[in-house]
């Protein structure tokens, strides 16, 4: 029975049984004494073991196979046997021991990037630059898709790292003659290549190279730089582009649509400047809108190499536009701020003829009698009196109660206007129009005064102050609520509103009441808990006595 060897060769392992283990040992000892002395002798060693290595694992059957005397002299003669390499003289001379088809091997030597195009070269048996210059056609024509392609042999095909790779990648017989001129070839180039270095020149390429590596770097950091550069160009592009488009379309809608359907007479309530609003918004467009334009201008110059895109003096003349625009609109604040800098007061005085013993009685009108009456945002009322003028409604008006020095009853209408100055303050106040109407000792009090509604807001408001003399009575409707001052001297200590809907007496500068109802109270307690609640028309006084504390809470009703 044959013994068993297991060895490795080229990091393979293999089982030879024992006469096939001493050929191949005294074939390889053989080799190994004939390239001894042999420049690259140990590189030609390397792969003349790869190439065994790859010819047994093509021989190999299953994993437990174990190769004979047979199996080894059919590598021997594959390889050729060394006494047929000795004469060094001539190791081409003699017929090559066997042939091998060419394969599929990345080209290390003649690469780009992977070396396919090189390996592809070897096998199709075309130079290489028509193989790069049909990759970079199909790379137009498909897209970019055959850069899938590339990369997926770029992945599956093996790269030729050993001789034998690189004979078998040309079609050449891998055998031991082949292989030691294939190394030879290899070291003599290497020796070429050194013996021509020009060491001076080599040094003068070394800083030509970092030189260039340098200007490499550089050129990226630009080519960056270019590529943020273009994307904020962008940004100002779109943004400058939608707010100007905006603006114009603004512009459009004041000066052309929005004098056909909206009031004319909305602009001048809330417009509190005599300026025009054509012109204030034509100075608002240049102030905002010039900006943006140069904005715009910048995004264009970022996307392209053209400087000149807008001359100087276009720029010239949107800045000065703008300056003035600025200035517009400085002048306007200051003007606007001065026009509420002074007060004026026009006061109406009107003399009631009431009996001493009558009771003086107050009501209240409602503007609601107006059925063609206009509500612009809830809070702008517009109407139109008999003759079909339009008038603007406005409720700032309160009623204040005070006692007259004489026996007279006197209807005080004090208007109060802001203005640039005290004339136009009064002139706006004198504007003002407030209606009222005495009859049987019934004073009728509008709950409104009026304006022209072209009249700009210039916040106005009315106060009435009704003087009656002492021992006077006099009653006040309940819708007095909404509009009574504040301050009111009463011995009720009621604060506005409660001091309507209820009959009283002018006594020594205070209102009496007649008809109040002295404060309702409440009263609750145990052992635990003491409660009191006081309550009037106005207010609500509540005390708490328990375990937490002493709690005093004083409400408005």
């Amino acid at each position: 029975m044959n013994k068993t060897i297991n060895i490795h060769l080229a990091q393979t392992l293999f089982s030879l049984d024992e006469k096939a283990y001493t050929l191949l040992k005294k074939y390889l000892d053989e080799l190994t004494l004939l390239f001894k002395n042999t420049e690259g002798g140990k590189d030609i060693l390397d792969d003349i073991e790869a190439r065994i290595s790859e010819l047994f694992s093509e021989m190999k059957k299953d994993n437990q196979y174990v190769f004979s005397i047979e199996d080894v002299e059919k590598v021997i003669e594959t390889l050729g046997r060394p006494e047929e390499l000795i004469d060094d003289e001539n190791p081409s001379t003699g017929e090559p021991h066997g042939t091998t088809r060419k394969k599929l091997f990345r080209d290390p030597d003649d690469r780009f990037f992977g070396g396919v195009a090189g390996g592809l070269s070897h096998y199709i048996g075309l130079e290489s630059v028509w193989i790069r210059l049909i990759f970079l056609i199909l790379f137009f024509s498909s897209v970019g898709g055959v850069v899938l392609v590339y990369i997926l042999l770029w992945i599956l095909v093996p790269e030729a790292k050993t001789t034998a790779d690189k004979l078998e990648m040309k079609g050449e017989p891998v055998n031991v003659s082949t292989i030691k001129n294939k190394i030879k070839e290899e070291l003599n180039q290497v020796g070429e290549t050194v013996k021509d270095i020009d060491y001076d020149s080599l040094g003068k390429q070394l800083k030509k190279k970092s030189r260039n590596f340098s200007d490499f770097l550089l050129s990226c950091i630009r080519g960056l730089g270019k590529v943020i550069v273009f994307f904020i160009g962008g940004i100002f592009l779109l943004l400058s582009g939608l707010i100007i488009f905006a603006l114009l379309l603004s512009s459009i809608v004041v000066g052309f649509v929005s004098t056909l359907l909206i009031p004319e007479e909305l602009y001048h309530f809330w417009m509190f400047t005599d300026v025009p609003i054509v012109l204030i918004c034509l100075v608002a467009i240049l102030l905002i809108g010039i900006p943006f334009v140069f904005l715009f201008v910048l995004g264009l110059r970022l996307l392209s190499k053209d400087t000149k895109i807008m001359g100087r003096t276009p720029k010239l003349i949107l800045l000065g536009l703008w300056l003035f625009a600025l200035m517009g609109m400085i002048a306007f604040g200051v003007y606007e701020s001065k026009s509420f800098a002074i007060t004026g007061k026009k006061i109406d005085t009107h003399r009631l003829e009431v009996q001493p013993k009558d009771t003086l009685r107050l009501y209240l009108n409602d503007e609601q009698q107006y059925s063609d009456r206009i509500n612009i945002f809830d809070h702008i009322t517009i109407i139109q009196d008999e003759s079909g003028k339009n008038l603007r409604l406005d409720n700032n008006l309160h009623l204040f109660i005070e006692q007259s020095p004489g026996e007279e009853v006197e209807l005080k209408i004090v208007k109060i206007a802001k203005g640039l100055n005290q004339k136009n303050a009064l002139a706006t106040a004198n504007r003002m129009q407030y209606a009222h109407d005495f009859y049987d000792n019934t004073l009728m009090l509008d709950n409104y005064w009026t304006v022209a509604a072209k009249q700009k807001n210039r916040p106005q408001k009315i106060r009435l102050i009704l003087s009656v003399p002492e021992g006077k009575y006099l009653y006040l409707g309940d819708e007095f609520r909404s509009i009574m001052g504040a301050a009111i001297e009463n011995d009720q200590d009621f604060y506005r509103k409660g001091i309507a809907g209820h009959l009283w007496k002018m006594s020594n500068k205070v209102l009496v009441c007649q008809d109040c109802e002295g404060p309702s109270g409440e009263l609750s307690y145990d052992d635990q808990n003491f409660k009191m609640r006081i309550s009037d028309e106005d207010s609500v006084l509540e005390v708490n006595i328990d375990e937490e504390g002493l709690l005093i809470e004083k409400k408005k009703d």
